[in-house]
């Protein structure tokens, strides 16, 4: 498997050409990690994810990996413990699960990841046709977009 330590260029990711989006070009932290990204990954095809959403990606899944280890403290502590005093309170990582996955989800929403159905760019591919587009243009130019009349 790669290197779960990559580099980050200018704030943009840098893709490794490979058959599936790579986390060679992000810093992530775990073979766990590693495997979450794959996992999300596979939500869209490879030439609709921007270098914006990767980016976006890779927060989605650090906190997806926290969201499962406070889980496992969660679950060996149960839900509520004592303080100090001997007082049941409620177990402070259910304060910081729900945190973790309110802003997860934002950012899931804000891409919408869980709306693949209806996600304009699953189903016009946009950033393929974007891509396409522009490579026209660098071949024609600007001018070609221009009607000339004919004689």
């Amino acid at each position: 498997m790669a290197s779960t330590r990559c580099g980050i260029t200018g704030g943009f990711i840098v893709l490794a050409e490979t058959s599936s989006h790579s986390s060679d070009s992000t810093e992530l932290r775990s073979e766990a990690e590693q495997i979450i990204w794959h996992q999300f990954t596979r939500a869209r095809a490879r030439s609709d994810w921007r270098d914006m959403d990767l980016i976006l990606l890779a927060k989605i899944v650090k906190m997806e990996a926290d969201i499962r280890a406070a889980q496992i403290e969660l679950d060996a502590m149960g839900m509520m413990i004592e303080n100090k005093r001997g007082t049941p309170i409620p177990n402070p990582f259910l304060s910081v699960i729900d945190t973790l996955e309110r802003r997860q989800l934002a950012v899931i929403r804000s891409m919408s990841l869980n709306q693949t159905a209806s996600d304009p760019r699953t189903i016009n591919g946009s950033a393929k046709v974007e891509g396409e587009a522009r490579a026209a243009l660098r071949d024609i130019g600007v001018e070609g977009l221009i009607a000339q009349p004919a004689h």
